[in-house]
C-alpha cells in the first residue's frame, strides 16, 4: 500500500509541474512571438524488495516552434517574419535570439527591443536610425531606410537544430549552435507575430 502511495504521488508531483507549465502558457496568451510550451514525462523503474517500481518522471520542457499568427499595428518600428527565423539582439550576457518584432529607437538612435537591446544588422553591426530623419521603412528583404538613404539591415538567423535553443524568458532564446543567416527572409513592416498558444486546447488540458 505504501508502494502504490509513493507512485501515486509521483504522479501528482508531475501533474502539478504540468500545470505550471500550462499555467505559464495561458499567462502569454497576448504576448508577442511568445512559443508555448509542453512537457515530456518517462517511466523511472526502481527496484523493490518484491519486485520492480514504476515511478512517473518530468522530462524536458520543449518548446512549439511554430508561427503564430500575424496582426496589423501600422507601427513602423513593428515588424515579422513569415517563416523560419529569428533576430538577433546584443545582451549583456552575450548574443541572443527572438522572433518578438516590437522595436523601438533609443535616445542614441539604436533599433533595440523593448528591453532596450540592441537589435544586430547584417555583419553583427547594430542599426542606427538618425533621430528626425523622416518616415521609417523596412524592405521585405529587411533593408531599413529613411528620407536620408539606407542605414542597415535587419539580419534574419536560423538554426539546424531548434532544440538547441534555451527559453531564457521574454521571449529570447541562449544557443551555443552556431546561427545560419537566412538571406532569402520575408519581413513585413507594421506587422507583428502573436502568440501561438492555443487558449482553448490550453484550458482544456
Amino acid at each position: 500500500m505504501e508502494n502504490t502511495a509513493f507512485i501515486t504521488l509521483s504522479r501528482q508531483v508531475v501533474l502539478q509541474r504540468e500545470l505550471e507549465v500550462i499555467a505559464n502558457n495561458v499567462a502569454n496568451l497576448s504576448t508577442p512571438a511568445y512559443k508555448s510550451k509542453s512537457m515530456t514525462f518517462s517511466e523511472e523503474v526502481q527496484a523493490a524488495q518484491d519486485s520492480d517500481m514504476s515511478f512517473v518522471s518530468d522530462g524536458s520542457t520543449s518548446s512549439n516552434f511554430d508561427q503564430g499568427p500575424l496582426s496589423a499595428t501600422q507601427n513602423p518600428l513593428d515588424v515579422a517574419i513569415h517563416g523560419e527565423g529569428f533576430f538577433p539582439v546584443q545582451t549583456p550576457d552575450g548574443d541572443r535570439y527572438t522572433r518578438a518584432g516590437r522595436f523601438l529607437i533609443d535616445p542614441s538612435g539604436d533599433l533595440v527591443t523593448n528591453q532596450g537591446f540592441q537589435v544586430l544588422g547584417l555583419g553583427k553591426a547594430p542599426i542606427k536610425i538618425p533621430l528626425g530623419d523622416g518616415e521609417i521603412i523596412i524592405a521585405r528583404d529587411g533593408t531599413v531606410s529613411t528620407a536620408g538613404g539606407t542605414v542597415g539591415r535587419l539580419e534574419i538567423v536560423m538554426f539546424e537544430n531548434l532544440e538547441s535553443l534555451m527559453d531564457e524568458g521574454n521571449t529570447l532564446y541562449a544557443t551555443d549552435a552556431e546561427p545560419i543567416s537566412n538571406p532569402d527572409a520575408d519581413i513585413e513592416q507594421g506587422m507583428v507575430e502573436e502568440s501561438n498558444v492555443n487558449g482553448i486546447l490550453e484550458m482544456t488540458k
